[in-house]
């Protein structure tokens, strides 16, 4: 399951954003069906969605009841999880962790790097901006993307608009 979406746009070319919307929308159809939040259990892969096991776009730094929790945003079924802010969203050690951005510390997008795993994801806070969204914002900030790959990093997430076209 986790490669078939994949797989599937990878072959698809300049079909494959209409083709991940419609999976998308019926996964995030699934996933509201899902009584309570998705919650990925102690043990298992947290990288993953625990609705529908495709890995996240971004993590997303909630404001309000929720303040300072990290969230995981699935690409796919748009679910969110609780994952710690003090591991690597990909291999979940604590010791080599790094936070990049290009305009200031107080940024709203940065790039949590992993020297253990030699990944990034980008990390959006609400407090900085209320309206962030984490499919969009991705797209927004490839600069960051650019900057992580000249540091030696590698995506841990996927977005579903950069699949390479035929």
């Amino acid at each position: 399951m986790r490669c078939l979406p994949t797989t599937l746009l990878r072959s698809a070319g300049d079909k494959s954003p209409f083709i991940w919307a419609a999976l998308s929308l019926y996964w995030a159809q699934m996933a509201a069906l899902i009584p309570g939040k998705a919650r990925a259990e102690s043990g298992e892969q947290r990288q993953f969605c625990p609705v529908c096991a495709s890995v996240p776009v971004a993590s997303v730094i909630h404001i309000g009841s929720q303040g300072g929790l990290r969230y995981l945003h699935c690409n796919l079924c748009e679910s969110e999880w609780h994952v710690v802010r003090s591991k690597c969203s990909n291999c979940e050690q604590t010791g080599d962790l790094h936070y990049w951005s290009l305009d200031s510390e107080v940024a709203a997008i940065k790039a949590e790097s992993c020297g253990d795993c030699g990944t990034y994801l980008k990390m959006l806070y609400q407090e900085k901006d209320p309206a962030v969204e984490p499919v969009a914002d991705d797209l927004a900030s490839l600069i960051l993307d650019a900057r992580m790959e000249q540091e030696g990093f590698s995506r841990s997430s996927l977005n579903p608009f950069l699949f390479p076209g035929e």
